[in-house]
């Protein structure tokens, strides 16, 4: 089994079940999990501050909406990979999302393999950035 705890995971929806639920899967495969967060703006917060590889940012959450954190961390930290939970998966959300930057998409309700399937591939891509850095 490959060793996940070289990448770090920010976790950030306002529904504790679906952080639970991540938080059981991420760490069935040993990724390192930095932090986790409720809304947009303790996300920005946090993704400044703990610097993780990966976010898993739900769109829908109180205050600041996930699109609008994700355009606030990526001006930031522009090489940060975000994957976007959500069950809102209208084409507009979509479209939106993908021209802000997102590395990919995990819609509700997931299974294991999705949210795994999802991480390993950015995980590759971070693997070999660190191998053939630019």
């Amino acid at each position: 089994m490959l060793n996940n705890k070289d990448i770090s995971i920010l976790i950030v929806d306002d529904s504790d079940i679906t952080r639970e639920t991540l938080r059981v899967i991420l760490r069935s495969e040993d990724y390192n999990l930095v932090g986790e967060a409720t809304d947009g703006d303790v996300a920005h917060e946090m993704a400044i501050k703990l610097k993780p590889n990966i976010i898993l940012l739900d769109v829908v959450m109180p205050k600041v909406s996930g699109l609008e954190a994700l355009k606030s961390i990526k001006l930031v930290m522009p090489d940060v990979f975000i994957l976007m939970v959500t069950a809102n998966k209208d084409q507009e959300t979509v479209t939106e999302a993908v021209h802000a930057g997102i590395s990919g998409y995990i819609v509700k309700p997931f299974n294991a393999k999705k949210v795994l399937d999802a991480v390993a591939q950015v995980a590759t891509k971070i693997r070999q950035q660190r191998q053939n850095p630019h």
